[in-house]
Formats: structure tokens, C-alpha cells, sequence
């Protein structure tokens, strides 16, 4: 009996050191990496939540599907102010996206099972993160609601190398 086979993120990064291409962002971003969202609470404190995303080149967004209760959600809804931070940990390059954006909150709450777009986007979420696994976990979950949130960046911040920016290694004057 075999193993159902989950993907890795294992896209050998870039062999150059600085900000990637938007070829290597969407690349990059297409791997099944866990992004960390920071919100900011009602009391204006930070939080950070480790989500699954899709990113969209075409309209550089992502799309992120958040439980019916998720606490970010609320954090969202009274203050739109987001990062999004998207990693290789594997990889000495640590290649690395930070967006400086905007949350909206598109959809929901929702049973994924009563959108069709919802659906959708659970369903190639659920593959990219689970492999094998995904579709059974996406149709077991597809009653329980949701909401769709897009994130539009305001500011980018990428890198890959196993160097620091010229910027860090110069001497201040």
C-alpha cells in the first residue's frame, strides 16, 4: 500500500542573489509555501496566522479561504491593513515574498458547497496543499463556511540569494 504523495515546495531557487522576476514570482508563488497573514487587532496589536493562498498573475492578488471563524477575519473587517509573507524554509537562498496590502473580504460566510467560485478555489487549494489527498479533504469540508478574502498588494519586497542586499553589507556614512 503506498502513501498518498503531498506536494513539497522544492523549486530550486534562482542561482543569483536580489529581487526576483516577475517570471520567478509567479513561479515561486505558484509552490505550495505556507504564507503568514498579520492582521491587526481591534486593540492594535499584531497577529499572524499561518494560511494557504493562490496567487493570481493576472490580477497580482491573492486569494485566501478563511474558516467561519477565524479571528482574522474580524481583524479584516475592522481594519483592512494586511502583510503577507511567503517563504522557502527549505532552501539556503531563502527566496521570500513580503506584500504590504489591502483585505477585502469578497465572499461569505459561505458553505463552498453553495459557490461555485468558493468551491473552486477550495478544491485547487486543497490539491496544491494535500496532493493526493486534496479532493477528499475539499469534499468533506465543502458544507462548513467560509469566506473569501483578496488581498491586493500596495508594496512588494522579494529576494532570493544566499547573500544580504548590497544595502545591509555597505558601511553607513
Amino acid at each position: 500500500m503506498s502513501t498518498p504523495s503531498v506536494p513539497l515546495p522544492a523549486a530550486a531557487p534562482p542561482d543569483r542573489v536580489g529581487a526576483l522576476r516577475e517570471d520567478e514570482l509567479t513561479a515561486f508563488l505558484a509552490q505550495p509555501w505556507n504564507a503568514r497573514l498579520a492582521t491587526v487587532t481591534p486593540a492594535q496589536t499584531p497577529y499572524v496566522v499561518p494560511v494557504w493562498y493562490e496567487y493570481d498573475p493576472a490580477e497580482r492578488v491573492f486569494y485566501v479561504v478563511a474558516r467561519e471563524r477565524s479571528a482574522y477575519v474580524e481583524h479584516i473587517r475592522h481594519n483592512h491593513a494586511v502583510a503577507l509573507h511567503v517563504a522557502d524554509d527549505i532552501h539556503l537562498e531563502h527566496t521570500r515574498v513580503l506584500v504590504e496590502g489591502v483585505a477585502e473580504i469578497v465572499e461569505g460566510p459561505t458553505p463552498p458547497a453553495k459557490s461555485p467560485r468558493l468551491h473552486a478555489l477550495a478544491v485547487r487549494l486543497a490539491r496544491k496543499y494535500l496532493g493526493d489527498r486534496g479532493p477528499e479533504y475539499a469534499e468533506r469540508t465543502m458544507d462548513r463556511p467560509r469566506y473569501l478574502i483578496r488581498i491586493t498588494p500596495r508594496r512588494w519586497h522579494t529576494w532570493t540569494g544566499r547573500e544580504w542586499a548590497p544595502k545591509y553589507r555597505e558601511p553607513r556614512r
